[in-house]
């Protein structure tokens, strides 16, 4: 599987091999704001502060998470499933010169690794999905599109920086 990138706005697109299975758009340059529609659910994210540091995740509209940066440069990453059950999951990078980002459950388990790929040509990312041993399912590609928005983000902060 793979998170590769359509546009230097920040859209991606989700790929199991060459089989798309959503792409997620941004409203523009600038803004942080990225939806997606995934089997007939609207997914959207969108910034709760003016620092970009906490973001609101919307489902057909109705709160099912967010994303919050933390002052450890740790990305966390909160879903509520249907039963209005919260699961925490962390965005971390890791490395200096062969970065990637590590995806971690609660209880600090590595459920998977984002290793970038940037094309400095198109100013963009494509994240290759390794240590994926999840079986594909909703709710991975749900996760995969907060992880991809988080790691886009994090990427484009520290070029920035």
């Amino acid at each position: 599987m793979k998170i590769e990138s359509t546009a230097a706005r920040g859209n991606f697109k989700i790929l199991n091999g060459n089989e798309c299975l959503l792409e997620v758009t941004y409203a523009n340059w600038f803004a942080s704001k990225a939806e997606t529609t995934f089997k007939n659910t609207k997914l959207e994210i969108k910034p709760k502060n003016i620092w970009q540091s906490k973001f609101s995740i919307l489902k057909n509209d109705i709160p099912a998470g967010s994303i919050t940066f933390n002052w450890k440069g740790h990305i966390i990453i909160n879903t509520l499933d249907q039963e209005h059950l919260k699961t925490q999951y962390v965005l971390r990078a890791k490395g200096f010169w062969h970065m990637g980002f590590e995806l971690l459950d609660a209880q600090e388990h590595q459920l998977l690794f984002l290793k970038p790929n940037l094309s400095w040509r198109k100013v963009n990312y494509n994240y290759e999905i390794q240590d994926c041993n999840q079986e594909l399912s909703d709710s991975l590609i749900e996760l995969l599109v907060y992880a991809g928005f988080s790691a886009n983000l994090y990427m484009t902060t520290m070029l920035a920086g």
